[in-house]
């Protein structure tokens, strides 16, 4: 009797204690829902040199001044080739010879007033880029972005991902072709984030250690040498040799100061005349009018919502067909419960 009845208090005690852990330990965050829901979105070429193609849909063409460049497409640019892509947020990026870049995500939510390329030094409206550059030259020149309301500009790389806010940057990966690649993030205005991501199955594996982030600032570069393999299953394997801390960072040479300032000199002049007026709400044309002529994009959006037992699966298509091409841009909205209240 009395081995029972210290057998129960024990029992009695230890599930009090596990319900007082569980009361003690927080739920898990939940993931965040992206603030953009997007629609007003817009990249085109304002400047090309050389041979320069998109990827779009497996169906490759050659670009040209004032095309549009849609979600999804991968950028090549061949030897002594070069593009200028304007992104309607304010962003500008100049993709230098033998890149390869995929435009993985741009999404910005609608605006009411003219964007004047050549004077706008905030973007109109909150937006999400994500680009990721494959190998060779990134330079960037990037309007303030509305960063506590949302905004994100992303550039990833096989050997970590650059966070931008407002910035003049360069970044280059560069292999050589005998299993090594050399890796550089240069600030030349602003500051940008650096990160060095773990291994990811569904993306190029990185191994080695690092801090988790490391701030560039305005002055200062990073840089990285890497080797690399392609393993049995055809993924890029990236190994970091000399991983970056914060207190790696140089200071920029002059010769790379002076290619940034040029090439922010060259997008000024390829961007000077360029007016971007939005289309009105709900979907229409937006007019691009530049130095050599306006071109137009029209959108198309459509909004489906599925209502099932664990909620409300909503998903935006839009259709946007430009002079160069169409496509079809599928965006997830977030899932909403019954009975929320909210709208996507």
């Amino acid at each position: 009797m009395h081995h029972r009845f210290l057998s129960s208090l024990v029992a009695c005690v230890f599930l009090a204690a596990v319900a007082a852990l569980r009361a003690q330990t927080p739920a898990p965050a939940a993931t965040a829902a992206s603030k953009v829901k997007g629609g007003a979105e817009i990249i085109f070429v304002a400047k090309v040199s050389g041979t320069v193609t998109a990827t779009v849909n497996g169906t490759t063409t050659p670009l040209a001044i004032n095309d549009k460049v849609p979600q999804s497409a991968k950028i090549n640019t061949s030897a002594d080739s070069s593009v200028i892509l304007a992104f309607s947020n304010g962003a500008t990026t100049q993709l230098g010879a033998n890149t390869e870049m995929v435009i993985e995500e741009y999404l910005q939510d609608p605006f009411t007033a003219q964007v004047v390329m050549s004077t706008m030094t905030n973007e109109p409206s909150i937006s999400e880029t994500k680009l990721k550059l494959n190998h060779g030259e990134l330079i960037g020149k990037v309007a303030h972005l509305n960063h506590d309301q949302g905004s994100t500009f992303v550039v990833d790389t096989p050997v970590g991902a650059a966070g931008i806010r407002g910035t003049t940057f360069r970044i280059v990966f560069t292999p050589n072709g005998n299993g090594q690649a050399f890796f550089q993030l240069s600030t030349v205005e602003g500051n940008v984030a650096f990160a060095q991501p773990g291994a990811d199955v569904n993306a190029p594996v990185v191994t080695g250690t690092g801090t988790a982030a490391v701030g560039v600032p305005q002055g200062q570069q990073i840089s990285i040498d890497v080797d690399v393999t392609v393993n049995a299953q055809g993924q890029t394997v990236v190994k970091i040799l000399n991983p970056v801390a914060a207190s790696t960072t140089t200071n920029i040479s002059t010769a790379v100061a002076a290619q940034v300032n040029q090439t922010v000199a060259d997008i000024a002049v390829a961007t000077q005349q360029t007016i971007i007026t939005p289309a009105p709400a709900g979907g229409g044309t937006t007019t691009v009018t530049t130095g050599t002529g306006a071109s137009t994009t029209t959108t198309t959006t459509t909004t489906t919502t599925t209502t099932t037992a664990t909620g409300t699966d909503t998903t935006k298509t839009s259709t946007v067909t430009a002079q160069n091409f169409t496509a079809t841009v599928v965006q997830p909205l977030p899932n909403l419960t019954p009975g929320d209240g909210k709208s996507p």
